[in-house]
């Protein structure tokens, strides 16, 4: 009996840059076995450091490799989220990979983002709009609908059983064509013995009608 399938989850978000990062990073590939699935995280234990080019080549590399790119969006440094993690996000849905997102302060950026009063109620101390589309980061990281989870299990729980329902999806799709596959060859097979019937009939019939 095949081994059943788990999908790979790019484990994407600041989580390197902590002081624990590798522990960090296997807390967050266990969440990700105890649900089935496949953790890939960018610090592995007993890794030489690289330099800035093969870090990232080496994460594109992994978010290649994922089924899903499951992403840190926390505030880090400031009111926004970490840069490369923005990167990535972008390079998934670039390979049209499904995101799933979480943050530690799922606040809108409008509440995050103190307004100065002598610009406006909308802007913030050097005048420059801020964004309020009821959304915890910038539109372009957060589409409409798409839910962004306080913790990072759920968010592991959200790509697992999307992946799962698009799995049983695809297995179906699969099933379908291989079932009109094999109609269409029964159908010609039928019509391959019908005429054979029809052109073995002709001389019997011209015999018959000699008699």
């Amino acid at each position: 009996m095949p081994d059943p399938w788990r999908p790979s989850l790019y484990l994407a978000g600041p989580e390197v840059f902590r002081p624990d990062a590798l522990a960090e990073g296997e807390r967050l590939k266990a969440a990700c076995a105890e649900r089935g699935a496949i953790g890939l995280y960018p610090l592995q234990p007993g890794e030489a450091p690289a330099n800035a080019d093969e870090i990232r080549a080496h994460c594109i590399a992994l978010i290649r490799r994922a089924d899903a790119v499951v992403a840190n969006i926390s505030p880090f440094r400031g009111a926004h989220m970490d840069p490369g993690t923005a990167f990535e996000i972008g390079y998934a849905e670039a390979l049209g990979l499904p995101v799933f997102l979480w943050s530690n302060d799922i606040r809108d950026l409008s509440q995050r983002i103190a307004a100065d009063p002598r610009h406006g109620a909308d802007r913030d101390a050097d005048g420059c709009l801020i964004e309020n589309f009821a959304k915890p980061e910038n539109l372009m990281i957060v589409g409409d609908g798409q839910k962004v989870r306080s913790a990072s299990q759920e968010a592991i729980a959200d790509a697992v059983a999307g992946l799962s329902v698009a799995a049983g999806r695809q297995r179906e799709e699969a099933r379908h064509r291989a079932i009109h596959r094999k109609t269409r060859i029964m159908v010609l097979a039928a019509m391959v013995v019908s005429l054979a019937a029809a052109l073995a009939a002709g001389p019997a019939v011209d015999w018959l009608a000699g008699r």
